[in-house]
């Protein structure tokens, strides 16, 4: 899969989606990463992708995450906690504004685990949790805002 850079379009093939389990039907699902560590973007890209869900894009700091939010219409935001200069609160509270208002999945470590739930996110995985955690967070989020 070609994995979208920030600054460069996004993509839609049409043929990324995913079964819903609990329906049989066919979800499809659209994810915008925010993270400023290429190999954690790399590796994430790469598990989605296996798992059939779209990356719209990959975006490495907070602004160009409000920018591409409200232009890309993911379904669901994975941001990395430690996101450049602004604090991930205010960017989780901030895509919660607006016309984006899209559900955010925050990625923390278990020492920030309290300050991400707290951040008004959707969901919550630590790095350290097993990939199927993620994956299982993005299924529900995606399920309960369509």
């Amino acid at each position: 899969m070609p994995v979208a850079r920030g600054g460069e379009p996004d993509h839609d093939d049409g043929n990324r989606s995913i079964m819903d389990a609990s329906s049989g039907r066919g979800l499809q699902m659209r994810v915008l990463l925010a993270t400023d560590r290429p190999d954690l973007g790399e590796a994430l890209c790469l598990f989605l992708s296996e798992q059939r869900i779209d990356v719209v894009d990959v975006v490495a700091d907070a602004h160009r995450l409000l920018a591409r939010a409200a232009s890309v219409q993911a379904d669901v935001v994975l941001v990395d906690w430690r996101l450049g200069a602004i604090v991930s609160t205010q960017a989780v509270a901030d895509l919660q504004r607006g016309d984006a208002r899209v559900p955010v999945i925050v990625l923390t470590t278990t020492q920030e685990q309290v300050r991400a739930r707290t951040s008004g996110a959707a969901a919550y995985a630590t790095l350290g949790d097993p990939p199927d955690t993620l994956l299982a967070a993005l299924h529900e989020v995606a399920r309960a805002t369509s």
